[in-house]
C-alpha cells in the first residue's frame, strides 16, 4: 500500500514538474512573441522608440526633414552592410543607422536599401567608376550617384594616444549633401585654366564632382570662358598671363554687369614672378608676397613639418559651424598674402583664414643658414583673402550682386592628403565656401552630435576619496554583512 502511495506520488510530482515546464516554455514563447512583435512595431513606429538622450541624437533636425521632403525625384541611399553588421559596428554606426531610418521613414522619396556587400561584390560592377568597400553609403538619383564614405560619416580627433578616434557624428550633413548634389538640378560649371603650367588636383575635383560640378579645361589663348560657366580656376600657373587672357578673366567676372560670378586663384612658392596677373589681384585687393610660410609651434603643423602649417577661421560667415568642432583647415607650403585695402570704391577685400602670430615667412632668396630667428616677416598672416566687386541698393543698402575672387596662399590644401583627410577640414570648407558664394548655400545650421557624456568635473581629492570609497569601504561593507549572515546561521 505504502509502495502505491509511493508510486502515485511519484506521478503526481513529475505531472506538477511537466506542467511547469509547459508552463515555462509557454510564457517563453509569449514573452519571444511579445519581443518580436514590439519590435517590428518599434521599427515602423517612432514614437515607440522614444529618444531619451539630452540632444535627441537619434532624431533628425526638424528643418533637415523639411528640407528633404521636398524632394521631387525619387532617391535611393544604399548601405553596403547588412543592417545588422552595420549597426553592431560601434555605437556611431548604430546612431547613423538610425538617422538614416528615420529620413526614410518621414520623406516619401527617399528610400533605403542594405547591400551584402560582402556576398554580393558585383552590385560594385554596376558603379566601376567607384571605389567602394564595406560599410559605405550610395546615394542614387535616376543616372546620378554619389558615394558616401564611412568615415564621411564623423569628425574625427586626436585621442589620448595620439591616434584619430570619432569625436562627433555629421550623419544629418553628409546624407542631406549627398542627396541634394544627385537631386538638384543643373550642376555648377567650373572651367580650369590651363597653359601656362598649372597644377591638376586631382582629389580636389573628384571632391567637386561628387558635389554635383562639372569641370572642363580652357586655354584662354584660344577661347573665351563658354556661356553658362559659373567659375574658373587658375591653379599656381608657372608663367604670366598675358594682358589679353586677363581681359577674357574680367570680362568673364563682370558678367555683362549681371556679376554672380567666381574665380579662384592659388598660389605657391614654387612660382616665379608673375607682374601682370600679380597687376590684375591687387587691383581686386589680394597681394601675392615672395617666400613661403613657416609655423614655430609643433601643435599648428601636419607631421612636424614647419610647412604644413594649420590656419584659423578668420571669418565666421564661410566657415560657419567648422569653426566650433575644432578641426583645422591646413594650408602646407604656402605663399604669404596681403590685404592691399579693406574697401576701395565698389571693391573689398578681407582674410577667410590666417596663419597665427607664430608663423614666419622663408623669403625665396634665403640664404642655406637661415633660421626662424631670422624671419622678418612674422604672423598673423592672411591665409586665404575673399574679395568681391559689389553693387548693392540704394535704397535698402545690401548686395544686389556680386562678383568674387578667391586667393589662396596654399595649392597643396587642396592635395589628396589634405581634402581625404577626415580630420582636416579642406574639403568641407572649401565646398561650403564655393557653394555659398555661387548662391547654392542651404540655409541650414548642422551640428555635430557626439555620444560620449559630459565630464564630471570633479577635483582631484574628491576622485581620490570616491576611489577609496568604491575600493575599500563598500567592499568590507559587503564582507562584514555576510560574516553577519553567516554567523546567524551557523547559530541557528
Amino acid at each position: 500500500m505504502k509502495r502505491d502511495k509511493t508510486v502515485h506520488g511519484g506521478i503526481r510530482k513529475l505531472r506538477r514538474r511537466g506542467l511547469s515546464w509547459a508552463a515555462i516554455a509557454a510564457a517563453a514563447l509569449v514573452l519571444i512573441a511579445l519581443n518580436t512583435a514590439a519590435t517590428l512595431a518599434a521599427r515602423r513606429f517612432s514614437f515607440l522608440r522614444p529618444d531619451l538622450t539630452k540632444s535627441r541624437i537619434f532624431r533628425p533636425d526638424p528643418a533637415v526633414l523639411q528640407s528633404l521632403k521636398k524632394l521631387e525625384k525619387d532617391v535611393t541611399v544604399y548601405v553596403l552592410a547588412r543592417e545588422e553588421t552595420f549597426t553592431e559596428t560601434s555605437v556611431y554606426n548604430a546612431q547613423a543607422n538610425e538617422l538614416i531610418r528615420e529620413f526614410e521613414r518621414n520623406v516619401p522619396a527617399l528610400s533605403v536599401v542594405y547591400v551584402d556587400y560582402v556576398r554580393d561584390p558585383s552590385f560594385a560592377s554596376r558603379y566601376p567608376d567607384l571605389v567602394m568597400k564595406h560599410g559605405d553609403l550610395l546615394v542614387e538619383c535616376g543616372e546620378k550617384y554619389v558615394l558616401v564614405k564611412t568615415e564621411e560619416l564623423f569628425n574625427y580627433a586626436p585621442g589620448a594616444s595620439g591616434a584619430l578616434a570619432i569625436a562627433s557624428s555629421r550623419v544629418e550633413e553628409a546624407i542631406h549633401s549627398a542627396i541634394r548634389s544627385v537631386s538638384s538640378g543643373r550642376p555648377l560649371q567650373v572651367e580650369l585654366v590651363s597653359g601656362h603650367g598649372e597644377y591638376t588636383m586631382t582629389d580636389f575635383f573628384v571632391l567637386l564632382g561628387k558635389n554635383n560640378y562639372e569641370l572642363s579645361t580652357l586655354n584662354l589663348a584660344t577661347s573665351d570662358p563658354a556661356p553658362g560657366t559659373d567659375m574658373l580656376f587658375v591653379i599656381a600657373p608657372k608663367s604670366d598671363l598675358s594682358e589679353a587672357e586677363l581681359e577674357k578673366i574680367d570680362r568673364f567676372l563682370i558678367a555683362g554687369e549681371t556679376y554672380g560670378k567666381t574665380l579662384l586663384y592659388s598660389a605657391d612658392p614654387g612660382q616665379g614672378p608673375l607682374p601682370a596677373l600679380e597687376t590684375f589681384l591687387r587691383e581686386w585687393g589680394a597681394a601675392v608676397e615672395d617666400g613661403a610660410v613657416f609655423e614655430t609651434d609643433e601643435k599648428r603643423v601636419y607631421n612636424y613639418h614647419p610647412f604644413y602649417a594649420v590656419a584659423d577661421y578668420a571669418e565666421e560667415t564661410y566657415a560657419g559651424p567648422l569653426a566650433e568642432t575644432g578641426r583645422p583647415m591646413l594650408m602646407p607650403v604656402a605663399r604669404p598674402l596681403e590685404a592691399v585695402f579693406e574697401y576701395r570704391g565698389n571693391y573689398s577685400a578681407r582674410p577667410l583664414l590666417s596663419f597665427a602670430a607664430s608663423t614666419g615667412v622663408r623669403p625665396s632668396s634665403a640664404p642655406a643658414d637661415f633660421t626662424a630667428a631670422s624671419a622678418l616677416v612674422r604672423g598673423p598672416l592672411p591665409a586665404m583673402l575673399l574679395c568681391a566687386y559689389s553693387l548693392r541698393d540704394r535704397g535698402s543698402g545690401k548686395i544686389a550682386a556680386a562678383s568674387y575672387l578667391v586667393v589662396s596662399g596654399s595649392t597643396a590644401m587642396m592635395d589628396g592628403f589634405a581634402v581625404n583627410d577626415p580630420s582636416f577640414a579642406n574639403a568641407e570648407y572649401l565646398v561650403k565656401l564655393l557653394n555659398k558664394l555661387s548662391a547654392r548655400e542651404e540655409p541650414l545650421a548642422f551640428r555635430s552630435r557626439t555620444l560620449a557624456g559630459g565630464g564630471l568635473n570633479l577635483s582631484k581629492n574628491t576622485v581620490n576619496t570616491l576611489g577609496a570609497f568604491l575600493i575599500f569601504v563598500i567592499p568590507l561593507l559587503v564582507l562584514a554583512s555576510g560574516l553577519a549572515v553567516w554567523i546567524r546561521r551557523i547559530r541557528s
